[in-house]
């Protein structure tokens, strides 16, 4: 998995939040994260991933009095954590997942966040986190395995070149033709309709062959057997 620009989520994030709340709420980058021995810790699933939200306990208790969702003499822990789920979990619906129950189980760089309505500020934690079965595996669904053996195609082309039908039909040994590639540089490795590594071309063993210096995303490259069907 890898982290993603967690500031990304935060206008989404804010929208939904409020939306829960029933008034206007600022979020803003900044602020200090959270105590971990005094937080709540919800982990939204999104598509090709999920949010790691991180929010002071305290603070949060304040939030949903300012709400006016529930009053301050009932703000105990048990009651706070049950409002916030319940709001996360609308919040994780309308953005186009669910909640997932406990801690990430994923090291992410949380990234502190401020959250304001009214006079109660809320400091919250944010990571986004992407999933890497979302650009390999996930993406052929549960039978990405059975690809792995299918035999494809492949292409080195060195540049092409626009060509009056009268000029194909008047070429001869002997004539160039001019492509729109200098010798310097990279040849494509394209596999279907698709360009899927850069290179330059070097000699093995008397054939040629191809020293690959760029490579598509893995999610390109499977995309790549859709020339088969």
């Amino acid at each position: 998995m890898k982290p993603t620009e967690s500031r990304l989520w935060m206008a989404r994030l804010e929208a939904e939040i409020a939306r829960e709340l029933g008034q206007p709420i600022g979020m803003r980058a900044g602020g200090a994260l959270p105590e971990s021995t005094n937080s709540i810790i919800g982990c939204l699933e999104v598509p090709n991933g999920h949010l790691v939200l991180v929010v002071d306990r305290e603070d949060l208790s304040g939030l949903l009095v300012e709400a006016r969702l529930i009053e301050a003499p009932q703000a105990d822990s048990a009651t706070v954590e049950e409002l916030w789920s319940g709001i996360l979990t609308s919040v994780a619906a309308r953005l186009g997942g669910g909640l997932r129950s406990g801690e990430s189980d994923v090291p992410v760089r949380m990234e502190p966040c401020l959250l304001q309505l009214g006079g109660a500020t809320m400091r919250m934690g944010l990571a986004a986190v992407i999933e890497q079965a979302a650009e390999g595996k996930g993406s052929a669904g549960g039978n990405y395995d059975l690809l792995l053996e299918v035999e494809l195609d492949a292409v080195v082309r060195f540049g092409s070149c626009d060509i009056q039908l009268g000029e194909l039909l008047e070429l001869g040994p002997g004539d160039v033709v001019e492509l729109d590639r200098h010798v310097s540089d990279p040849v494509d490795l394209i596999v279907g309709d698709k360009i899927l590594a850069r290179g330059e071309v070097v000699l093995v063993n008397g054939n040629f062959g191809l020293r690959v210096t760029e490579i598509a995303e893995p999610i390109r490259r499977l995309e790549s057997i859709r020339c088969l069907s």
